[in-house]
């Protein structure tokens, strides 16, 4: 009852809302549920204040990341504090990448919403993901009607007409909401003006390292614990990085970000999945990608390095987890193993110096990202925000 009354509650604010004037110098920004100064709005954000004309504000639900924020000159507030309530009620742009819950949408009713997602998806995802709830029940039909209104003025950042096809279907929004640029996260491979901030312990750490980077996707959103030591034999893959000046860094998705990894008798494996930092700030260092179903490949192609798909559990993944838009093989250019003892083979090919899939590479890239999402996109991308 009490929960009932507080979302009736929020809806009556949310409607309200819609009555407020909105400025369209009044831009908000927020990631990953409220949480993170991350992904691609992060990016979007700080080239959104090098424009003219725009008031840009980061709205969380973490005081570490107000600061965090503040410290590199930038506007930022709480979900609920007053200045932040203000800036929700005065913009009339709002930017996401995970969903409306990215901000307090109940001061958001009327705004333009961008919805600039969080990587390019292997996986199915929203309303295409069907194994985790079904989108199409009476209470799912209820809240859209109520919402459509409101919060009905999403456009959908896609990366090739390939994914504007698919965005239709995962978000359900017409074509003429769905924008196909690129992802602004993307713009830090192409940042000769240095424009983004640096983590330069970060920078030091890597520096003169030959670093491979693990980065797979979660399971069951991170409702089961991600099964690290299952698949890896620890003491025989630190010996083969010490034999060879590897550094391996493990960087699990951020649904698993609280499960421990005691990694201390290992001189060359470290953890950084609770490092405060973007995973576009490792694989611009990372000379191997090893990944499973992750998007993070996609990203890396546009560096056009060596990618490793250690997918050993596929046929259950694929059955109990998600569905994929493609079939794998046909989008993934790299070795395959679906053991331990063949991802150790993959990488000593690679570090002997063998690369077999520079073709399916760009093939593959070519597919995922149009001319235009191979370089810059943030600064038209906004360009192209303000006329809406």
């Amino acid at each position: 009852m009490k929960s009932g009354m507080k979302l009736i509650l929020k809806y009556i604010v949310m409607y309200l809302s819609c009555l407020w004037p909105r400025s369209r110098k009044v831009w908000v920004f927020g990631a990953w549920l409220g949480q993170q100064f991350a992904d691609n709005p992060k990016y979007l954000f700080i080239e959104a204040n090098q424009m003219d004309g725009i008031r840009p504000v980061w709205i969380t639900k973490n005081p570490r990341v107000v600061r965090e924020v503040r410290e590199l000159g930038y506007e930022a507030y709480l979900f609920s504090e007053r200045k932040g309530i203000l800036c929700q009620l005065r913009a009339k742009y709002a930017v996401m990448c995970n969903g409306i819950s990215d901000l307090n949408h109940a001061f958001l009713g009327r705004a333009v919403f961008l919805n600039v997602w969080h990587g390019v998806p292997l996986k199915k995802i929203g309303y295409d993901d069907t194994k985790g709830k079904d989108w199409d029940s009476r209470g799912q039909k209820i809240r859209r009607k109520i919402q459509q209104f409101p919060l009905g003025r999403e456009y959908v950042v896609a990366t090739s007409r390939t994914f504007s096809e698919i965005y239709k279907s995962a978000f359900r929004r017409p074509a003429e909401q769905i924008l196909t640029y690129g992802q602004p996260r993307n713009d830090f491979f192409y940042d000769d003006k240095h424009l983004f901030p640096v983590n330069e312990k970060l920078r030091k750490r890597l520096e003169g390292q030959n670093v491979i980077l693990y980065a797979p996707t979660h399971r069951q959103e991170g409702k089961i614990p991600f099964p690290l030591r299952e698949h890896f034999d620890l003491k025989k893959l630190d010996e083969f990085c010490r034999d060879h000046q590897i550094l391996f860094i493990i960087r699990r998705h951020f649904y698993h970000i609280h499960e421990e990894a005691d990694l201390s008798d290992y001189s060359n494996i470290v953890d950084m999945t609770k490092d405060s930092l973007d995973i576009q700030e490792l694989l611009i260092e990372t000379d191997i990608l090893i990944t499973d179903y992750s998007s993070t490949y996609i990203d890396y192609l546009l560096l056009d390095r060596p990618v490793i798909f250690y997918d050993f559990d596929y046929d259950s993944y694929i059955e109990k987890d998600r569905e994929m838009y493609f079939p794998y093989d046909e989008v993934t250019p790299g070795i395959k193993a679906g053991t331990f003892d063949e991802l150790m083979e993959g990488m000593r090919q690679i570090v002997s110096g063998t690369d077999d899939f520079k073709a399916d590479r760009k093939k593959v890239r070519d597919l995922f990202y149009c001319k235009r999402g191979q370089r810059e996109v943030g600064r038209a991308l906004l360009e192209k925000m303000q006329l809406l």
